[in-house]
């Protein structure tokens, strides 16, 4: 079955209504009848829906996003170099850790050989650290043998929380190896 749709009349061009004699539009008050009789709504200044117009236009306005990039840009843009330095923070945090402990264990694998001290261990801990990062870290070792012939040598830094600068935070970490000579 075949729906037919009703066709809406097309509204004639403006020089069309000027050949035909249909009202067209015109000036004051005969204009506004005139542009009733065709179906439009005047908006003037006296009408009721002269401020509708006004009020939709802004409503429009307000729901469009044009411009709306320019202000979330900022926004997201803080975000992600807030993330950026929390990773490069949490790097700096592990890379020094991990470089503490392997002095620690370095330490304490010298102290281990035969012929060194505990000592010798600590001071060595101490200079590969100092190696590394310069006095800045401020590291101490210290190292001990226990009864059973294995060598603890600790390490103890201060980490700077905030980048390289900053306030700062105490890092210990400790390295062990069994004396040659225990054996």
């Amino acid at each position: 079955m075949r729906r037919t749709v009703p066709v809406r009349p097309r509204t004639p061009a403006p020089a069309a209504l000027r050949e035909t004699g249909l009202p067209g539009r015109r000036a004051g008050a005969a204009g506004a009848r005139d542009r009733r009789a065709l179906g439009r709504r005047p908006r003037g200044r006296g009408t009721p829906e002269a401020g509708r117009g006004r009020e939709q236009g802004l409503a429009a306005r307000l729901r469009e996003d044009g411009g709306a990039a320019v202000a979330e840009f900022p926004l997201v843009a803080v975000l992600i170099v807030m993330i950026a330095l929390l990773v490069i923070q949490a790097a700096l945090i592990v890379h020094t850790r991990n470089t503490l402990v392997d002095a620690a264990v370095q330490g304490a694998h010298h102290a281990a050989l035969a012929g060194s001290t505990p000592q010798d261990g600590a001071d060595r801990a101490e200079r590969l650290v100092d190696g590394r990062f310069g006095r800045g870290l401020d590291a101490e070792a210290s190292a001990v043998q226990d009864d059973d012939g294995t060598i603890r040598v600790q390490v103890s830094a201060t980490l700077p929380l905030v980048g390289l600068i900053g306030p700062a935070g105490a890092l210990s970490v400790e390295g062990r190896a069994v004396d040659e000579e225990a054996w």
